[in-house]
């Protein structure tokens, strides 16, 4: 399914469902192999993620995913893309962007990368749950090895 579609998917289905509060304390998901830059005909970005498996209500699934996008037209923000999911038991849909630059830092840009991860509900049927976390980063392609880093989830909510 098309990221566009997923949404529009996720937005028509949030306003007739009704919105579940979640707890998103202590979860984290690990960015590596982060490598990033831009020529004159856009950016493109890719890195691999994982996010482990919690308990606390509402229950997350474990997963691990590779994620690659790209810009146009040399701007250096992206539309949402697919990331691939590494292993066939995890049901869900992850999906990566670079939002428009927040600020320079000397010579290099930061960039915000934002990822959503949605999935249905462990313990209860017809419930699923979208969580969203935005880490500023900068593009390293170019002379600096790939990097690693953590993405907090900051946004979450539950259609049921």
């Amino acid at each position: 399914m098309r990221a566009s579609t997923f949404f529009a998917t996720l937005a028509a289905t949030a306003a007739t469902a009704s919105p579940l509060a979640a707890r998103a304390a202590d979860y984290q998901w690990d960015v590596t192999q982060w490598d990033a830059g831009c020529n004159n005909d856009g950016c493109t970005y890719q890195f691999k993620i994982a996010g482990a498996a919690t308990s606390d209500y509402p229950a997350r699934p474990a997963f691990s995913a590779s994620c690659t996008g790209q810009s146009t037209d040399g701007q250096v923000y992206t539309q949402y893309a697919n990331c691939k999911l590494d292993s066939k038991d995890t049901k869900g849909t992850l999906v990566s962007r670079i939002n428009k630059p927040a600020e320079l830092l000397g010579s290099r840009t930061v960039v915000p990368l934002q990822v959503s991860f949605q999935f249905a509900d462990l313990n209860q049927d017809n419930t699923y749950w979208n969580y969203t976390g935005v880490q500023n980063t900068t593009f390293n392609r170019g002379g600096t090895p790939p990097q690693s880093f953590a993405i907090i989830p900051k946004e979450s909510f539950g259609i049921a």
